[in-house]
């Protein structure tokens, strides 16, 4: 308990990796105090004990942190679910702030889910979107239960209910049926497509041969802008291996494929926007619940703070980047003139 309240300090941010061996080293250079490993790693456990509190204690916490939570962001969508007996089950979380961010970004949604590190486990379930040069989380929950059709369910009801529905809107994942499953019950008729990336993990996985000749011709035939393109990729993917031009026809072209596309998905091919977001929380899944929530409630308002004061000190129609690219190529024009 002793050495335990003294590293403390070291575990204050989730992103330090401070091991029960730094300890041990940290005791003896330090104070001269020998530890055995096991003596070290009960104080690191002391240590976030007294930080973080016991698990089980943080989902006690959760109905008032919510409560507060809501009366912070007026218009934020919370939503807990609990068992029968009174347990934990699910939590929804959409700020105010992702809500009006909505109306200014693209009509796709790329949804994705991370498995948390803290004792009791879980799934975190994440849906963002873009806009120019910029990623935005809508909204994010929690569940205690492995991923499964009833949570993808009761999320996509939340997000319905926090968001609506919007023309054109779709959705992209790592093309789960669970997912797929739960857009076609809350929102009948709404296009869902694939991470053209995990259909080529698949595939890798699933044909053993001509890799390296399949790979580049693949993603050239999911980003084709005509048909002419894309069938004369296609015809090449089945010189080299018929059996994977068959496993993409089942799929389905329209999920992958960027010209049978029936709405706008724009560049979002990927499901790049989800992973950016899972790796900036690695280390925050660690935590427990109420920990974590309000890890994603501080990271969300820095981003949206860092993004405001980037706006209001522009002063072009458009953004930093667009604007160099509209000068430049008006500099060019000049010289040629």
């Amino acid at each position: 308990m002793v050495v335990g309240s003294m590293v403390i300090p070291k575990y204050s941010d989730p992103k330090t990796i401070y091991t029960s061996k730094d300890i041990q080293f940290n005791m003896l250079s330090e104070h001269d105090v020998n530890l055995t490993y096991m003596q070290a790693w009960r104080a690191k456990e002391k240590a976030l004990q007294f930080l973080r509190g016991h698990p089980a204690d943080s989902y006690n916490k959760l109905p008032s942190y919510l409560y507060i939570l809501e009366k912070t962001y007026p218009g934020s969508v919370v939503k807990l679910k609990k068992t029968d007996d009174d347990g934990f089950l699910y939590v929804f979380v959409a700020i105010c702030m992702s809500i009006n961010g909505w109306e200014y970004c693209r009509s796709v949604v790329v949804v994705d889910e991370t498995f948390l590190k803290s004792a009791y486990k879980g799934i975190m379930l994440t849906v963002r979107c873009s806009s120019t040069c910029t990623v935005l989380p809508l909204a994010y929950v929690v569940v205690v239960d492995s991923e499964n059709d009833a949570s993808w369910k009761w999320f996509f009801e939340q997000f319905k209910h926090a968001y609506g529905e919007r023309p054109n809107i779709c959705v992209v994942s790592d093309h789960d049926e669970s997912i797929l499953k739960a857009t076609s019950i809350v929102y009948p008729g709404m296009p869902h497509y694939s991470c053209m990336w995990h259909i080529w993990t698949n595939i890798r996985a699933k044909f053993k041969k001509g890799h390296l000749k399949l790979s580049e011709l693949y993603f050239a035939t999911a980003r084709s802008y005509t048909l002419d393109e894309f069938n004369e990729r296609m015809s090449k993917i089945e010189e080299i291996y018929p059996r994977v031009k068959a496993y993409l026809y089942d799929i389905g072209y329209h999920r992958w494929s960027r010209v049978h596309a029936t709405v706008n998905r724009t560049w979002t091919m990927t499901s790049n926007i989800a992973e950016s977001l899972n790796a900036v929380t690695k280390y925050a899944r660690e935590l427990p619940i109420v920990e974590l929530l309000e890890y994603m409630r501080t990271l969300l308002e820095h981003w949206t703070k860092e993004k405001l004061l980037k706006a209001k000190g522009t002063f072009t129609y458009l953004g930093f980047k667009f604007n160099k690219e509209l000068d430049d190529t008006e500099h060019c024009r000049t010289s040629l003139e």
